[in-house]
C-alpha cells in the first residue's frame, strides 16, 4: 500500500511536471511569435516612412521647381515689359500715346 501511494504522487509529480513543461513551451513559442511579429511591423513601418519621405521630398522638389520657373517667368516678363516700354517710347507706332 505504501508504493501505491508513493506511485500515486510520483505520477502526479511528473503529470504536474510536463503540464509545467508544456505551459512554459507555450509561452516561449508565443513570445517568439511576438517577436517575430514585432519585428516585421517594425521593418514594415521603416519601410512605408521612407516611401512616405520619397513622396514627401519628391512633391517639395516638385514645388520648388515651380516656384522657380514662376519666378523667371516673371523676371522674363519684366523684362519684356521694360524692353517695349523703352522702345514704344522712342518708337511710338501709329496710336499709341506716350
Amino acid at each position: 500500500m505504501p508504493w501505491t501511494v508513493a506511485v500515486v504522487f510520483a505520477a502526479a509529480a511528473l503529470a504536474a511536471g510536463l503540464y509545467a513543461r508544456h505551459l512554459i513551451c507555450s509561452a516561449r513559442r508565443a513570445l517568439i511569435r511576438e517577436r517575430a511579429a514585432r519585428r516585421i511591423t517594425d521593418a514594415a513601418q521603416a519601410r512605408d516612412m521612407a516611401a512616405f519621405h520619397r513622396r514627401i521630398n519628391a512633391a517639395i522638389a516638385e514645388q520648388r521647381a515651380q516656384q522657380a520657373e514662376a519666378l523667371v517667368l516673371a523676371a522674363a516678363d519684366r523684362v519684356v515689359d521694360d524692353e517695349l516700354a523703352r522702345m514704344t517710347r522712342n518708337n511710338p507706332q501709329e496710336g499709341d500715346t506716350p
